[in-house]
C-alpha cells in the first residue's frame, strides 16, 4: 500500500508531530532542504514509527546529495511499511548514486514481492517496482562490462554501455570515473565536466586523480606538466597504481622525442627531426590534440625536403584537431602556394592575418603571386628561363616552337589534337606578342598585365588576323612555304603544308605574300 502524506490515526503526538512535518514540507517546497531536515527529525523524534517522515527526510537528503543518510532513511521507511513505493523509489535513487547497485536489486526485489502480495496496491505500483528493478540490473551490469571494455581499449562502446545508466545516475563516483575515463581520448573537455562534481569529495582519492591527469594529458602538450604533477602525487598516494605509472612514462616518452625533434629542427637537420616528430606521434595515436601539435611541427619540417603533399597532410591533421592558430594556417597557406592552390592558400593566409595582423603584408604579397600564377605563363609556353631578358633567345624560342605548332604541320592529325595545336599556336603568338617587346615584358613581369589586357593575346600583335601571322612566318623563315588556309574562323582547316615546303630552303617555292606595304602594323620584324 502507498504512504499518503497522513498519518495513521492513533499516531503518538499526533498534533505536532504531523505540524512539524507540515512545516517541513513547506520548507522542502520552498527548496530550503536543510531547514526541511530539521523539521522532518523533529517529527520523527515526536513519532518514530511514521514511515513517511522517514521518506520524506530521505527526499530532503536526496536533494542535497547526501546519499547515505538518504539511503538509510529509505530503509527505515520500506522496513516500517514494505509496501511504500514512493520510499523504494528513493532508496533505489540513494544506493544506486552510491553505487550500490547489487543492494539496490535486492532491496527492490523485497519490495516488489511485499506489494505483488499486497491486496490494496495498484497496478501502477507494481509497473513502477518493475521499472526500479530493471533500472538497477541495468546499472550493476553496465559498471563490470564497462571496465572490462576500457581495459580493451573499446573505448568508444564503453561509453556507450555507460551512457544511460551514467545520465540517470551522475552523482554516482563509479559510473562518472568509468564515464570520464572512456570519453578522455575524443572529448577531453566533457570528461572535466564529468569529473568536476567529485573535485572536493575525492581530492585524495589516487583514482580520481589518475583521472584528473589523464584528461589533461589529452587535452595536449600544454597539459603535460601539471599532467606529471598529478601522476607523481598518485603514486606517492598508491605506488602501485599501474595505470598513473605506465601515463608518466608515456608523456616522458613523448616529451624527449618531441625536444629531440625540435632540436633537430633548428639545426636545418629535416629529416631527423621528421623521424623524431613521427616517435613521438606513434608513442600514443589516440591523443589527437597531441599529435595536432606534433604534426604541425612535422609539416614544417617535410617542408624543408620539399614533401609538399605529406605536409599538407600534417597541417590538415592539425587544424582538424585542434591546432587553430594563425601561424598554423599561414603554414598551410605556404605549402598550398607550394602546390599550386593559389586560392586555397590565399583562403588559409586569409584566415591567419584575421588573427593575428602580423600576417596582412604576407597576405598582400600572396595576393600579387597568386594573380600572376593565373595568367598563361609566356616564358613557359615558349619554353623559356623564367624572366628571359635576351631578344634573341626570344626570336629563336618563338620560332622553335611555331615550328612545332603550326596548324599545317598537324592537318592530319585527329580533330582532338587539330584543337590542341592551334590552341598551342595561338599561345605562341600571344607571348611572344608580349615578350618582345619591353614595355609589355615590363608589365608583366611586374604582375601588371592579365591575360585580357590588350597585348596579352593575338591582340598583341594589334588584333592582326591569324593569316597575318602566317605571312609574317613566311616572311622569318625566308619568303613562304607555310599555307594560309590551314586555319579556319574556329579551327584548323585540312591541307597541310604548301607543297613548296618552307621558304627559304631548297627546292621551296615561294608561299603567300603579303601585298606590297610589309606586314601589318605592329608584328614584330625580324
Amino acid at each position: 500500500m502507498t504512504q499518503s502524506d497522513a498519518a495513521p490515526s492513533g499516531a503518538p503526538s499526533k498534533g505536532i508531530w504531523e505540524a512539524l512535518k507540515e512545516e517541513g514540507n513547506k520548507s522542502f517546497k520552498a527548496g530550503a532542504y536543510a531547514e526541511a531536515i530539521q523539521h522532518y527529525s523533529a517529527a520523527i523524534e515526536a513519532n518514530p514509527k511514521e514511515a513517511v517522515l522517514y521518506s520524506n527526510r530521505s527526499a530532503a537528503y536526496l536533494k542535497k546529495g547526501q546519499y547515505l543518510p538518504a539511503a538509510a532513511d529509505a530503509e527505515k521507511a520500506v522496513e516500517i511499511d514494505n509496501t511504500f513505493v514512493r520510499a523504494y523509489s528513493r532508496l533505489h535513487n540513494a544506493l544506486c548514486n552510491l553505487g550500490q547497485f547489487n543492494r539496490a536489486v535486492e532491496m527492490i526485489k523485497t519490495g516488489e514481492n511485499a506489494v505483488l502480495l499486497s491486496p490494496t496496491c495498484t497496478p501502477q505500483d507494481k509497473k513502477q517496482l518493475r521499472e526500479l528493478l530493471r533500472s538497477a540490473e541495468q546499472a550493476s551490469k553496465a559498471v563490470p562490462r564497462g571496465c572490462q571494455l576500457i581495459e580493451d581499449g573499446a573505448m568508444a562502446e564503453a561509453s556507450r554501455t555507460l551512457a544511460p545508466a551514467y545520465r540517470e545516475f551522475p552523482d554516482c563516483a563509479i559510473l562518472a570515473f568509468l564515464y570520464a575515463e572512456s570519453h578522455a581520448a575524443s572529448s577531453p573537455d566533457e570528461s572535466s565536466k564529468v569529473l568536476s562534481p567529485f573535485a572536493y569529495a575525492h581530492s585524495s582519492d589516487p583514482q580520481y586523480l589518475y583521472l584528473r591527469a589523464l584528461v589533461l594529458y589529452y587535452r595536449g602538450l600544454d597539459g603535460f606538466s601539471s599532467a606529471q604533477n598529478i601522476l607523481r602525487e598518485t603514486l606517492q598516494m598508491d605506488p602501485d597504481n599501474a595505470k598513473a605509472r605506465v601515463l608518466l612514462k608515456k608523456i616522458r616518452a613523448i616529451e624527449t622525442h618531441k625536444d629531440a625533434g625540435n632540436a633537430a629542427f633548428k639545426t636545418k637537420s629535416a629529416k631527423e627531426a621528421v623521424d623524431e616528430y613521427t616517435q613521438a606521434i606513434d608513442c600514443d595515436p589516440t591523443n589527437a590534440r597531441m599529435s595536432a601539435t606534433l604534426r604541425s611541427n612535422r609539416a614544417a619540417a617535410k617542408m624543408l625536403l620539399n614533401d609538399y603533399k605529406g605536409a599538407l597532410l600534417d597541417c590538415d591533421y592539425a587544424i582538424n584537431n585542434g591546432a587553430t592558430s594563425a601561424k598554423v594556417y599561414a603554414r598551410r597557406s605556404r605549402i598550398q602556394e607550394q602546390l599550386e592552390r593559389f586560392d586555397d592558400a590565399v583562403r588559409d593566409l586569409q584566415q591567419a592575418a584575421e588573427m593575428d595582423n602580423q600576417f596582412e603584408k604576407e597576405l598582400r604579397q600572396l595576393k600579387a603571386r597568386a594573380k600572376r600564377a593565373k595568367r598563361k605563363d609566356y616564358y613557359k609556353v615558349l619554353s623559356l628561363p623564367q624572366n628571359e631578358s635576351n631578344q634573341d633567345a626570344i626570336k629563336r624560342a618563338y620560332k622553335k616552337a611555331c615550328l612545332q605548332w603550326h596548324p599545317d604541320k598537324w592537318a592530319h592529325a585527329s580533330e582532338e589534337e587539330k584543337t590542341h595545336a592551334e590552341v598551342q599556336f595561338k599561345e605562341i603568338g600571344e607571348a611572344f606578342g608580349v615578350l618582345s617587346d619591353p614595355q609589355k615584358k615590363r608589365l608583366y613581369d611586374s604582375g601588371q598585365m592579365d591575360n585580357d589586357v590588350d597585348g596579352a593575346n593575338m591582340g598583341g600583335f594589334n588584333g592582326a588576323s591569324q593569316e597575318d601571322l602566317v605571312n609574317v612566318m613566311n616572311m622569318m623563315f625566308g619568303g613562304g612555304g607555310f599555307s594560309a588556309g590551314g586555319f579556319s574562323t574556329n579551327g584548323f582547316q585540312t591541307g597541310g603544308f604548301h607543297p613548296g615546303g618552307f621558304g627559304g630552303m631548297p627546292g621551296a617555292s615561294g608561299g603567300r605574300r603579303r601585298p606590297r606595304g610589309g606586314p601589318p602594323p605592329g608584328f614584330f620584324q625580324f
